[in-house]
């Protein structure tokens, strides 16, 4: 698998135009497959859990913080058809503005994920350490618990995406995801480093205290353990963490040597696997598949 390599072209005045380095026809091929995948798959997903929603009615904390995931979902998958638009045509014919809409999308959906995934692991295994009673959960507080959420990271990343994303590069009216280049910037890769550090460091936290949880459970409700609620409550929890160690951690890992062997004046298959790793951080939109029957209470 190869990159294209950097082109010079002259135009009408003999002049000379920059064309990025893009992905080669195999790498496309490779992203179209993941996103219509995520695409078809995500979009089933989420309308049936959003009828499943629906139908019960449910007054529980998890149900809202689900349907926030929904929400998110829904916009990621709303912004796939121009994404596959591009890697179909090989040409970005969306404008300037667009682009770094749709870039940015990805990360948006990434990130907000993470934190509503995290507020369920979290609140779960509150619940089983006695420091939150089920009972005292009530809809309200998750209702203002996401939209505390969503304004925050909103705020966020709206300061990120006027100040940061790709206000350090040139537009390209024929190209687009060509912000890898930032990283040429020492804030941007403090920010990227901060990121990674706090993902990494979350995951591994919650899931050593997640796989102790389940192993006491283990042994106290053994041989019956699907029968009890809260063994398939905390099995669903790890669910959540296996998804973000699947989709998110990849891109993080393989970031810290993008970040670290990166040039802009060189085109090298890093390029390359970090779109691979962007596109696998969406394949989150099928979790809903697996919650269809029923396996959110």
């Amino acid at each position: 698998m190869e990159v294209a390599t950097t082109v010079i072209q002259p135009n009408a005045s003999n002049e000379t135009m920059e064309i990025p380095a893009h992905c080669d026809d195999h790498c496309r091929k490779i992203l179209v497959t993941l996103y219509s995948l995520v695409l078809l798959g995500g979009t089933a997903g989420t309308i049936m859990m959003s009828l499943v929603l629906s139908q019960r009615n449910s007054q529980s904390a998890i149900t809202v913080i689900v349907a926030n995931v929904i929400v998110l979902h829904s916009i990621l998958l709303a912004s796939l058809p121009f994404r596959l638009s591009y890697y179909f045509l090989s040409e970005w014919k969306f404008g300037w503005f667009t682009c770094r809409i749709t870039s940015i999308l990805v990360y948006v959906h990434m990130y907000f994920t993470f934190v509503f995934y995290v507020a369920i692991v979290v609140i779960r295994l509150l619940i089983y350490f006695k420091r939150l009673q089920l009972q005292e959960l009530k809809k309200c507080h998750a209702v203002a618990l996401s939209v505390a959420i969503w304004l925050l990271g909103t705020l966020i990343f709206c300061l990120i995406f006027l100040f940061q994303y790709g206000t350090h590069m040139e537009s390209s009216q024929h190209h687009c995801f060509q912000f890898y280049k930032e990283l040429n910037h020492g804030s941007v890769v403090i920010v990227n480093y901060c990121m990674i550090g706090i993902i990494m460091a979350t995951v591994l936290g919650l899931s050593l205290v997640q796989l102790v949880v389940l192993t006491c459970l283990a042994k106290t409700l053994w041989p019956g353990l699907l029968t009890h609620q809260e063994f398939r409550a905390q099995i669903n929890s790890f669910f959540f963490l296996v998804v973000i160690a699947v989709c998110f951690l990849p891109h993080h890992a393989f970031r810290v040597y993008f970040i670290q062997n990166y040039s802009q004046n060189e085109t090298s298959q890093l390029i390359l696997y970090n779109e691979i790793c962007v596109a696998v951080t969406t394949l989150c939109c099928l979790d809903m598949l697996c919650f269809v029957r029923g396996v959110v209470h």
